[in-house]
């Protein structure tokens, strides 16, 4: 309800301002019904025309349909809800069917009409971002999820993190392509970029693959890299934007320190993906993704001015699933804390 400016003039609430955000996007669409490229994307080497469309970005509106319903629920504005599972029924049902290639989301059409990122492509056949937005967004099915997620696994993973996408351009890139100025495996061209790190960590920690969200946290990690150091140049104390991938001599070097956004995406995909921190408007979910082989673990964290305690025990060894969360001696429904419940100090059990 906060009222805060507009960039160019007038003044709305935050709400109001989420909602003109959904409405940037819903008036500029493009052929497919999905948001129009204006530019780029996040991967602005990414050029696909100004009607162009990228699902990355089509992932993150369906996304946002969910997050601005619950302040519409909160807000009791029915009209508001009732347009807005309207709209994200019609993009759910364009990005589950039209742009599921197989065993993978494609990434995008181009202004001209063109396919990016099919399974059939010489180059560029898959694509990150798509993969893991597809299960961040909530809009993969389990079977399309888990599909996109092995894919993901088999053809971007490296001992240094995931590629951006592969086969890199070199011979086939289509004219937007501004990736092709880079080396194979450098940059946009099939580099290992730190920011979307934390995007398929997130992912893999929300199917419950625990092994394979620490897998990929440790194998992109500065602090877990100290013994290569020769390898990876860059400071142990920071992330690089992109670190070299596998079809590079060089593979495995960091570059350009302190420019990129990793720090936070990490720290989501972490805090909420591995460790199952996951807040709303009334408590905190508590369902962890980690590996199997912890067999306990503890956090200590702060929530709305009360201090928790939790411990978390893994006895039969499995990667996800809560079988019971004890909040001050009190064994609860589920694994969703409500923040009613919550005292000064807390301390919470959670067996796995």
């Amino acid at each position: 309800d906060e009222v805060i400016v507009y960039a160019n003039r007038d003044e709305g609430s935050v709400y109001d301002h989420l909602k003109r955000a959904i409405d940037f996007s819903m008036n500029r669409l493009g052929p497919h019904h999905m948001p129009a490229g204006l530019h780029a994307d996040w991967n602005d080497c990414l050029r696909l025309g100004k009607q162009g469309e990228s699902t990355f970005v089509a992932f993150q509106l369906y996304y946002a349909f969910t997050i601005i319903k619950k302040f519409a629920e909160y807000k009791k504005d029915n009209d508001y809800i009732a347009y807005i599972d309207e709209k994200q029924k019609v993009l759910g049902k364009i990005l589950g069917e039209d742009c599921w290639n197989e065993d993978r989301f494609i990434r995008g059409y181009t202004e001209a009409g063109q396919i990016i990122g099919q399974r059939t492509d010489e180059e560029a056949s898959m694509w990150l971002n798509p993969q893991s937005w597809s299960v961040i967004s909530g809009l993969a099915t389990a079977e399309q999820a888990d599909k996109a997620l092995d894919s993901v696994e088999r053809e971007l993973n490296t001992d240094y993190g995931v590629m951006l996408m592969a086969p890199a351009y070199k011979e086939h890139a289509f004219d937007g392509a501004l990736m092709l100025l880079f080396n194979a495996s450098t940059k946009e061209n099939g580099g290992i970029f730190s920011q979307p790190q934390g995007w398929i960590i997130l992912a893999e920690s929300l199917r419950g693959h625990g092994n394979r969200a620490f897998k990929y946290f440790m194998e992109n990690a500065p602090a877990a890299q100290n013994d290569k150091a020769e390898i990876r140049k860059l400071e142990p104390y920071c992330y690089g934007q992109f670190v070299e991938g596998k079809d590079s001599p060089e593979h495995g070097r960091a570059h350009v320190h302190w420019l990129t956004g990793t720090a936070s995406t990490v720290m989501v995909g972490c805090v909420e993906g591995i460790m199952g921190m996951r807040p709303d408007f009334y408590g905190l979910k508590i369902d962890p993704s980690i590996p199997s082989d912890w067999k306990s673990f503890e956090i200590s964290k702060d929530f709305r001015g009360k201090h928790l305690s939790i411990k978390v025990n893994n006895p039969d060894g499995v990667e996800s699933g809560v079988k019971k969360v004890i909040l001050n001696g009190e064994t609860l429904e589920s694994n969703y804390v409500p923040a009613d419940k919550l005292q000064a100090e807390n301390e919470i059990l959670v067996e796995m």
